[in-house]
């Protein structure tokens, strides 16, 4: 057998982009076609995966940097069925050690024929391809391989038997309201903080300065402190020095006169995590261990203080977690302060205020403007009524399901790249060690999670308060950004359309949207069984 010749990636100023940034690639009777994202088609000719690697960069595929100072995404292939068999290709992903990049696979054996190799992350449902003497950051070529797992369900939501050419033109709406995808949406998102707050790159194998970068990037490896460390991590050594400010997850009986009313409604934060996350103020340097500090509104860091002795109602949960002294980060005291509360650090785990600004911000603002225009395409807008906006997000037969994907899609990017600040490393052979220390991603950041998720559970505590103080109606239950409430009348407006309730219906980040309606009997059965009721309906209603 011939040896193949090396296939070589055109520079980046050579590169062209004008037939989109992605194909859906299926097989027809006499080869593959691959299916564009303005739902036009044309031939392949590839019979293998190297093949298919040489008609890639023949092709204008790609898409620009979202920034001038950012790098370009690389062309993504997305391999229906029909065409991973008509590549030769697995029915069913590598697993165990034949994902490494490094084994001995047959897939990998045949793009090693052509110069070409995969990055750390190895075989998988999404690989990234790139030449052996390129820089995986901005010469490859993405593959999402379906029957490998590459679009599930639970990830994407996507209609079933969803035909390539308009898959092919969702992937692109997708691409065009937020980024090319990469992974699964969590890994794309976290992906597009970085393309949105992009370091400056030089080209790993010629050291050319290839992207700028922009001021805000977060470009230095750090270490998390040891109350920020997640479990398993080699800093994480006393499992009981955590921020305890976690999702609020409570409930409680109703009173003798919630009892007597007929309905339970319940409500939702649209996208709450990501509703407060704008302005959080995010510092490039490791954090500095102090003692006795003082407190300052616009330091980030976690601090020891003891904040289990604040006042709080009987019919609401508790404003702060945990009992004693405990971690806490700056989001949760400057809500402490808000409630009269002088906290009183006894140490610090804290960052450069001067040096800190609103990493999240522009990803908060292409996430939000990706999401209202998907609402719009479905009939929602800000002036829509609240039951049609109920009706339209709940009821199928009134939505294109193709949108409702998409903002399923858009949905999962915004909460799961949150998570992914404080992922753990992943091993492609699944082997991960026992203590692992700090991934190589400056973006790599548990303590940005921590303040996010600190911030949306204060936030949702401070309108659950105002909304008591200011209608007379207490939550009985609450399951992270979802709330119940007792009312006469099966309307969320009962307690929303009341002067100065806290919380406003609406479609933007941060309002709220009615969920459901349950009888008041139904309530009472989840109580004496013990049951969140919150909860309960949380994971009955599909998340839009």
């Amino acid at each position: 057998m011939p040896a193949r010749a090396r296939l070589a990636y055109p520079p980046l100023s050579r590169r062209r982009t004008n037939d989109g940034p992605l194909a859906v690639l299926e097989a027809v009777p006499h080869g593959l076609t691959a299916h564009l994202v303005d739902g036009s088609a044309r031939p392949c000719d590839a019979g293998d995966l190297p093949d298919l690697l040489n008609w890639t960069l023949r092709q204008r595929l790609g898409a620009k940097p979202l920034r001038s100072e950012a790098l370009p995404a690389g062309p993504l292939l997305v391999l229906t069925s029909s065409a991973l068999a008509r590549l030769v290709l697995p029915s069913t992903v590598p697993t165990g050690a034949e994902r490494h990049p490094r084994s001995d696979h047959p897939l990998l054996r045949q793009i090693r024929a052509v110069g070409w190799q995969t990055d750390q992350n190895g075989l998988g449902p999404w690989m990234r391809l790139h030449p052996s003497t390129g820089d995986p950051a901005c010469d490859s070529i993405h593959l999402a391989v379906i029957d490998w797992g590459a679009l599930h369900h639970d990830a994407w939501n996507l209609p079933t038997d969803l035909a390539p050419g308009r898959l092919a033109r969702l992937l692109g709406k997708y691409t065009s309201l937020l980024r090319t995808p990469v992974g699964p949406p969590g890994a794309t998102g976290h992906q597009l903080m970085r393309d949105l707050r992009p370091a400056s790159h030089r080209h790993s194998v010629t050291g050319a300065l290839i992207a700028a970068g922009t001021r805000g990037a977060l470009t230095q490896i750090v270490d998390p402190a040891p109350c920020e460390a997640p479990p398993g991590h080699r800093l994480a050594t006393d499992p009981t020095a955590k921020d305890p400010n976690a999702d609020i997850h409570w409930w409680r009986p109703p009173t003798a006169d919630e009892a007597s009313r007929a309905h339970v409604v319940c409500l939702a934060v649209n996208l709450l995590p990501l509703a407060g996350s704008a302005e959080i103020r995010v510092s490039a340097g490791p954090a500095q261990y102090v003692t006795r500090p003082d407190f300052h509104s616009k330091t980030p860091g976690s601090w020891l203080v003891d904040l289990s002795t604040a006042q709080r109602h009987p019919l609401l949960p508790a404003p702060f977690a945990g009992s004693g002294p405990a971690w806490h980060t700056t989001p949760t005291l400057n809500y402490a302060v808000t409630r009269q509360v002088r906290p009183q650090p006894t140490q610090g785990w804290l960052r450069s205020a001067t040096a800190a600004g609103p990493y999240l911000k522009p990803f908060y603002e292409r996430i939000r403007a990706a999401r209202l225009a998907v609402l719009e395409g479905l009939g929602v807008t800000g002036h829509t009524d609240t039951a049609d906006v109920h009706q339209t997000l709940t009821n199928p037969p009134h939505s294109d399901p193709v949108q409702r994907a998409l903002l399923y899609a858009i949905h999962a990017t915004a909460e799961d790249a949150l998570t992914e600040l404080a992922q753990p490393p992943t091993q492609p052979d699944e082997l991960a060690p026992i203590a692992w220390a700090t991934p190589a991603e400056p973006t790599w950041r548990p303590d940005l999670l921590a303040a996010v998720r600190d911030n949306a559970r204060a936030n949702l505590h401070r309108k659950l308060s105002l909304t008591a103080a200011a209608t007379g109606y207490f939550p009985l239950a609450v399951a992270g950004d979802h709330v119940l409430y007792a009312t006469h009348t099966p309307h969320l407006g009962e307690v929303t359309d009341r002067p100065d309730c806290a919380f406003t219906l609406g479609i933007a980040c941060g309002h709220a949207r009615p969920v459901a309606v349950r009888p008041m009997t139904w309530f009472t059965e989840q109580c004496a069984k013990g049951l969140n009721a919150a909860q309960s309906v949380k994971e009955a209603c599909p998340s839009w």
